[in-house]
């Protein structure tokens, strides 16, 4: 904690430069820091508002960084922070707020905030100092404060609406997922069980005829066949029943059971949730793909571990290389998933040295 309290246009000074350049999260560790040098003070927080509730997103108290960490605004000054631009109490805040049990703990006696107002004039939070000495604030000394003040507010709206983004974002891949799953098993359930009735009902017909009618059932009875598997390979594709039923690992063998080259697979067995296994899924059935097609590929290898924090994916194979991550839309559509899942996607393949995929999502 500093000991010099500046005034006016030092602190508006201190301020700037203590901020110059910082952007995001980065902009509020250092406003609270420069705010808190330059006023002195014990303690700067900025507080988002959820309602009766408040969400420390960057704190400085007594030269250390703080939060995030909440608590409820019943009983503390800054409930009264959403009728009135600023707040001050200039001394006795204990005295004025005896259920403020925080303040009394940390020796807290003093108290500054500024009202955090979106564009459209929600209120958003606010920019809070606190101290264990009396601390006036002077006309100069709020204008300061609301121009940071006015920033931070800026920034808790973007990331609000970040937030809004990335939940729409999620809401769309699930949406997406829930109607592949649907169509997936109305394949199952319904034309593929038609193919197989009609497939029984030719082998009975096959038995019963003779001649050149006998040939051209046959050749019926191939048609139908390929016809379902190309069916089997349409809903597998959409959404793989082995993954709802029998977990990732299953489905997985599965999977690179069927595949046209050999595949060399290790998979961990923890449970996971829905969102991280279909995704694990639909990239290692993207990558199989690719390498038959695209990379004439004579071998695979595919390795799933999970680790503390996160699921870690690697498909390699030894085809003819030169993939590229945005050259078509497999795999960038997945990468796409991931990121809504938070992960990342990288791509490692040199021409004529096989392709290397690997992918890490957060748990």
């Amino acid at each position: 904690m500093s000991a010099t309290r500046l005034r006016g246009p030092d602190l508006l000074r201190a301020v700037a430069e203590g901020t110059a350049g910082a952007v995001g999260e980065e902009f509020l560790r250092s406003l609270v820091r420069s705010v808190a040098e330059a006023f002195g003070s014990k303690l700067v927080f900025v507080g988002e508002a959820h309602d009766a509730h408040v969400t420390v997103v960057a704190g400085y108290f007594d030269g250390e960084f703080i939060g995030p960490f909440g608590y409820d605004t019943e009983g503390q000054p800054c409930a009264l922070i959403t009728e009135y631009p600023v707040v001050a109490i200039p001394e006795a805040l204990t005295a004025a707020f005896p259920e403020d049990v925080a303040a009394a703990d940390l020796g807290l006696e003093s108290y500054l905030a500024v009202c955090l107002r979106a564009s459209d004039g929600r209120h958003l939070g606010h920019l809070a100092v606190l101290d264990s000495r009396r601390m006036e604030a002077e006309d100069d000394d709020l204008a300061a404060l609301r121009i940071f003040a006015a920033r931070a507010a800026a920034e808790l709206e973007r990331r609000a609406q970040a937030a809004e983004l990335e939940a729409s974002r999620a809401r769309v891949v699930a949406a997406a997922d829930a109607e592949r799953r649907r169509v997936g098993r109305d394949l199952h359930d319904g034309a593929q069980q038609r193919l197989l009735a009609v497939s029984n009902l030719l082998r009975v017909a096959r038995k019963q005829v003779d001649g050149p009618g006998r040939e051209l059932l046959d050749t019926a009875a191939e048609e139908l066949q390929l016809a379902h598997a190309e069916l089997r390979e349409l809903a597998r594709g959409l959404h793989p029943v082995a993954l709802a039923e029998r977990g990732l690992p299953e489905a997985l063998a599965s999977l690179t059971a069927a595949a046209t080259v050999p595949v060399e697979l290790e998979v961990s067995d923890e449970e996971l949730r829905e969102p991280v296994a279909t995704a694990a899924y639909f990239l290692v059935a993207e990558c199989l793909a690719n390498a038959v097609r695209h990379a004439s590929a004579r071998g695979m290898a595919v390795r799933v571990q999970r680790s503390a924090e996160a699921l870690e994916i690697e498909v390699a194979d030894d085809g003819i290389g030169g993939a590229d991550l945005t050259a078509g839309t497999g795999l960038r559509g997945l990468a796409d998933r991931l990121d809504v899942l938070g992960g990342r996607l990288s791509l490692d393949s040199p021409p004529g040295a096989g392709t290397r995929v690997r992918a890490t999502i957060p748990l």
